[in-house]
């Protein structure tokens, strides 16, 4: 079946506009895919989006969030509303979650981050972290929105490379 070039054109508008003008700089792929008219390819459409945004500058981020996966908005260099501690406490809790336990438990990070709680607190805030509890236990959890913003500042996030910084 022949897929109608209108109702393509008209689909990569309607989700490039929701990515664009979405609060959060965030959305879920299975709610993209519901955006989709059976007869297109998502794919092919999301391939699309990508290349239009690229050449204004801004990309687009594919991040796995409590298996499901989702689709942020960001633009290259920092946001001047992060301060450097906030960035760093979202570096350490990121690099933390991946080398040494995904689900960092709330109590530990509040001791290991209580000279700096209030930046955590801050990202907690504005969805850059989120509380979550499993099974009784309250975890800290780096959300796609917090990856993306540390995409654009340390591309290569790894604990062994944040500890030796301290080293010297």
């Amino acid at each position: 079946m022949a897929v109608n070039e209108d109702v393509y054109n008209r689909t990569v508008r309607e989700i490039t506009r929701l990515i664009l003008t979405n609060e959060k700089k965030m959305i879920r792929e299975e709610d993209l895919i519901n955006l989709c008219d059976e007869s297109l390819d998502f794919e092919q459409i999301i391939s699309e989006i990508y290349a239009n945004l690229k050449k204004v500058g801004l990309d687009l981020i594919v991040s796995t969030f409590l298996e499901q996966r989702y689709y942020v908005l960001t633009s290259e260099g920092k946001d001047d509303t992060i301060t450097p501690s906030q960035y760093g406490a979202l570096a350490f809790i990121l690099a933390l979650s991946k080398e040494v336990d995904d689900n960092l438990n709330l109590e530990d990070a509040k001791q290991l981050f209580s000279n700096i709680w209030k930046d955590v607190e801050f990202l907690l805030k504005h969805d850059y972290l989120r509380k979550l509890t499993i099974k009784n236990l309250e975890i800290l959890k780096v959300t796609p929105l917090g990856k993306a913003l540390l995409k654009n500042v340390i591309p290569d996030l790894k604990l062994k490379h944040l500890l030796e910084l301290f080293k010297k």
